[in-house]
Parts: structure tokens; sequence; C-alpha cells
């Protein structure tokens, strides 16, 4: 099951790796287009694709032997081996996928023509993204299968329980924390529109105060529909809706639009959508972690930062939109990194499988 969930994740990576490789092949004319750098790229990357994941075995072996005598189970090396092969092959299915829509047309409503609504560098973040969530996925099915068990033999570590919960407390200091850098960035934002003379409308405000407060949860439930269609998601987004905490929220935001315009329905929506910001939709806190709160942290950085008025993606404009996306970006990888060390995969024996720190 593991491994099919593993060969999921590579097609989606190649899928994506093949969106910024098509906007470069396709800068060439598609009769000047040749299969050779192709092919010599996949056959390149077969060859590493293996070599990597023999590396990956032998080196998992000398890091069990030293756990053993060293009683630690830190610094396996199974994710660097695993990394460098997913870019391989990732990148040489990706070159393979451009360099076959490069030889292709641009007609009008093509996979080509729709590329050109997402900058080179935003088409590259993804693809990035999705490489290092499908290595960090499939570096997981190996431990657990090859060093989790010798481990816990031993009595050296065991997995980490995947099912707990933030304490309320610690739920509402992370979301206001969250809520007042989002306050700032945004403030930050209008300050040089208010000197200059343009004074944002009405709606725009509400959109952005909403965003401010509203957005943890919306982009959470976002995230998670998004994951229920596909399957080797599923369970664990089905896993953080199915909790009480996000029923409530979404029957609050359902109940609330139910009512219609009005300050009842006005009022149980937005309780619905802070209930869900709050707890985030237990995105950060359920299922498969770390891996679905780093898809939260970057989903809310994609939606927040890159996104354009039209639904689509664009590059921060002017010195102010650089400077707050490249704080944002900061914060971002802030929190992946303390997210990461407060969902450890593995927990010494001495401690309970539940131990959360």
């Amino acid at each position: 099951m593991g491994n099919f969930k593993v060969a999921a994740f590579c097609f989606v990576a190649i899928l994506l790796t093949g969106a910024p490789a098509t906007v470069l092949i396709g800068r060439t004319e598609p009769a000047a287009v040749s299969w050779t750098p192709a092919l010599v790229v996949v056959a390149i990357a077969v060859v590493g694709y293996a070599g990597c994941y023999w590396l990956r075995k032998r080196a998992s072996e000398r890091y069990l032997v030293r756990a053993e005598v060293d009683r630690t189970f830190s610094g396996s090396p199974v994710f660097a081996y695993t990394l460098i092969a997913w870019v391989l092959i990732a990148g040489a299915g990706g070159m393979v996928m451009g360099t076959f829509f490069a030889t292709k047309p641009v007609e009008e409503d093509s996979y080509r023509q729709g590329l050109a609504d997402y900058p080179l560098p935003v088409l590259f973040l993804f693809a990035g993204l999705m490489v290092l969530a499908g290595a960090g996925y499939s570096a997981r099915v190996f431990r657990r299968t090859h060093e989790v068990p010798w481990l816990r033999t031993r009595g050296i570590a065991v997995e980490r329980a995947q099912i707990e919960r933030l304490r309320p407390k610690e739920a509402v200091k992370l979301w206001l924390v969250g809520a007042a850098i989002d306050g700032m960035l945004f403030l930050s934002g209008l300050l040089p529109r208010l000197i200059s003379g343009d004074k944002p409308e009405k709606d725009e405000l509400a959109l952005g105060v909403l965003g401010v407060v509203g957005g943890p949860g919306i982009v959470s439930f976002v995230l998670l529909v998004v994951m229920l269609f596909a399957w080797p998601t599923r369970g664990a987004a089905f896993d953080a809706l199915r909790q009480p905490s996000s029923l409530v929220a979404i029957a609050l935001v359902v109940l609330g639009m139910a009512i219609g315009d009005s300050a009842v329905g006005g009022i149980l929506a937005l309780a619905g959508v802070l209930l869900g910001s709050i707890t985030c939709m237990n995105i950060q806190n359920r299922g498969s972690q770390p891996w679905l709160g780093f898809l939260y942290l970057a989903g809310n950085y994609a939606i927040g930062y890159l996104s354009a008025p039209n639904g689509g993606s664009a590059l921060p404009v002017g010195f102010v939109g650089w400077s707050i996306a490249l704080v944002a970006a900061a914060y971002t990888i802030r929190e992946a990194y303390k997210h990461w060390k407060d969902w450890p995969m593995l927990v010494p024996v001495a401690r309970p499988a539940d131990w959360h720190g």
C-alpha cells in the first residue's frame, strides 16, 4: 500500500515538474525541438535513481549499526539519498513531458496556453515543494519498513503515535500569533497606498480583515477538500475533517450561509470561520505529520502571497510586495522547521509512544 502511494506522489511530482520544463523547452520552435537531450537525461536519471536507492540501503544499514552502539536514533541518511533520487526521476520525467508538449503547436485553451497564467518561478516552487513532499513520504515509508522495527526490537526508539491534539490554549495562542503577523503584513501593504492617496474600498478592507483572522481556516478547508480527491491523502484529510471542532466549524458556516444576508447569519458564519482558523481544521495536528503541517504552511503561503486577483498566480509587485513576501517566506520556513521539531517521527522507548515535543 505504501509503495502504491509513493508511486502516486511520484506521478504528481513529474506532472508538476513538467510544467516549468514545458515553458522552458517551449521557447524553442516546435520543429527545432529534439528528443535527444530528454532521452540522455532519462538514461542518466534511471542509473542515478537505482544508485541512490542502493546507496540508501547501505547507508541505512550503517546507521542502524551505529544506532545500536550509541543508543540513539537521530541522523538517518535515508531522506538525503531519497531526495536526490526523486530530483533525478522527477526532473527526467518532467523533461520528457516538456519535450512532448513543446513539439505541439500552441492552441487556445491548450495546456501550454494555460501555463501562461503562472510565472516560471511559481511553477518551479510548486514542483520543488511536491518533490520535497514526495521524497519525504517515500523516506518515511522506507524507515517505517526497515528502520523502525529494528530500533523497536532493540529498545532504542518507536514511531510516534499519529493521533494527537493541540491543547485549546496552545491552538488559540498559535492563531493569535499568526493573525498578528498577518495583520502587520496586511497593514504594511496598505501603508504605502494610504501615503500615496490610494484609499482602499470598504469591500477590499473587509476581505483583507477576513483573510487575516479567517485565512488559516479557509486555506485549511480548501486544502483538505482537495486532498479528499487524491487517493494517497484521502484518509489523512478525512481524519482531520471529521474531528468535532472541524465539523462544528463547517456546520456554523453552512448554517450562517443558509440563513442568508442578516446579522445572525453573518455572526454564525464568522464564528465558524474563526473556529476553523483557531484549530486550522486540525490539519496541523492530525493524520500523517509533519507532512500535513508542511502542506498547510506551503498552501497558506502560496494562496496568501502568490495569488493574483483573478485567482491565478502572480509574483509580488514592487519593493513593498517583495519585502512582505520575503518576510512571510522567512516566517513560513521558521514555522515549518518548528513543526518538524514538534512532530518527530521517532521517540525514545523510555518515553510514552504518544509523547509530543
